[in-house]
């Protein structure tokens, strides 16, 4: 780590001393800057609030370089009846293609079609519906079922056995997604939010079981320091709950359970997919993603 490394994202073109952060008083403290917490920075910055983004690595180090890429609406959530969810992500996915378009692209998105799958061929055509229902104000065309001969022609390694056809979509993709993090976090900058990376959060400051502030150490210098804020947002990703534990006396249940995902990265082969797949698997019907 380059010494003074973050220092270009101190507020707005000032370089401000650690001292001087532990002498203000921040309307908001933000801790994690993923894609989350700059997003969130950038927002409340834009609102006229004195902002302050904490991350104990670089921005966009956590999850964030370690996604599938992917700026979707959450097809899946609509199993579960998350439409609210669905549509605020659908939303968002348009306003990216509005500020960040020179990032965020369209990608074509197909599922295949079997007569053994556990989705079949009507629960997707009606998840389908619903999610172009969701998106009537969308820039991205609507969904179309492809007959058998037309999904081989945009993926011709699928499985023929049982294959009925596909149905292809719109989401997005952003190929760079550390770019789309760092580039919100440049934006809060110059709504004169204060940056601070490599700045552990090691307690929650509390009195009267209010959180005032929180209490951390510079990695760069070893020293600790306390920076005083009237709201704390922990948008920590899957280190929630540890940043969350670190707010004794007051008791803190698990939020998050977590999720593990692999990725593989291939160099492009022939017979290669056109669009990205939304595929199950065989053994246990989980669904995962085969992506350009």
């Amino acid at each position: 780590m380059p010494d003074g490394a973050d220092l270009a994202l101190y507020g707005a073109g000032r370089t401000i001393a650690m001292r001087d952060i532990s002498a203000e008083t921040f309307d908001l403290i933000v801790i994690g800057a993923g894609i989350n917490g700059a997003g969130i920075a950038r927002d409340a910055a834009m609102r006229g609030l004195k902002v302050i983004l904490l991350d104990k690595g670089d921005i966009g180090g956590g999850t964030s370089s370690w996604s599938t890429r992917l700026i979707h609406g959450g097809l899946r959530y609509l199993e579960h009846g998350e439409f609210g969810l669905v549509r605020e992500s659908l939303r968002e996915r348009e306003v990216l293609f509005c500020i960040a378009p020179h990032l965020v692209k369209p990608l074509p998105m197909m599922i295949p079609l079997y007569g053994d799958a556990l989705r079949g061929r009507w629960i997707i055509r009606v998840g389908m519906i619903a999610y172009d229902v969701l998106s009537l104000d969308k820039s991205l065309p609507h969904h179309r079922i492809l007959s058998p001969a037309e999904a081989l022609q945009k993926a011709p390694g699928l499985n023929v056995e049982e294959l009925l056809g596909a149905a292809l979509y719109y989401d997005a993709q952003v190929e760079f997604a550390e770019r789309l993090v760092v580039e919100n976090a440049l934006s809060a900058r110059n709504h004169s939010a204060t940056i601070k990376t490599y700045a552990r959060v090691d307690e929650f400051m509390v009195e009267k079981d209010r959180v005032i502030g929180v209490g951390i150490t510079d990695l760069a210098t070893n020293e600790s320091h306390s920076i005083r804020g009237r709201v704390s947002i922990n948008a920590a990703g899957p280190w929630v709950d540890q940043v969350a534990g670190r707010s004794d006396p007051v008791e803190v249940t698990r939020l998050i359970g977590g999720t593990k995902g692999s990725h593989i990265v291939v160099g492009h082969f022939p017979g290669a997919p056109e669009t990205a797949l939304y595929v199950e698997a065989k053994t246990d019907r989980r669904p995962f993603f085969i992506n350009p």
